[in-house]
């Protein structure tokens, strides 16, 4: 444990012990799909546009969906698209 407790004392965010630990532990449960974005959110009383940023500039990918699933989606959104545009519906 006292190796955990050095990683998150050293942690370059938040002032204090509790807020490098509460964030850990809140991004723990997002990247592992325990909790959502928006609740990740609420429990570190940040704005969607903070923790966002944060998370961009810290590399943690936090996606509901894997690589495969969000290629899946896109390729579906592309055909859905195309069809809406030979109905001339866009």
């Amino acid at each position: 444990m006292e190796e955990v407790d050095r990683l998150v004392f050293n942690f370059p965010l938040f002032k204090d012990y509790q807020e490098k630990e509460r964030f850990l532990k809140v991004v723990g449960l997002l990247v592992s799909h325990q909790i959502t974005f928006e609740k990740a959110v609420e429990l570190l009383n940040m704005r969607l546009e903070e923790l966002a940023f944060l998370l961009d500039k810290l590399g943690v990918e936090y996606s509901l969906l894997d690589e495969e699933e969000a290629r899946l989606e896109r390729e579906e959104a592309d055909k859905l698209m195309g069809e809406l545009k030979r109905e001339g519906r866009l």
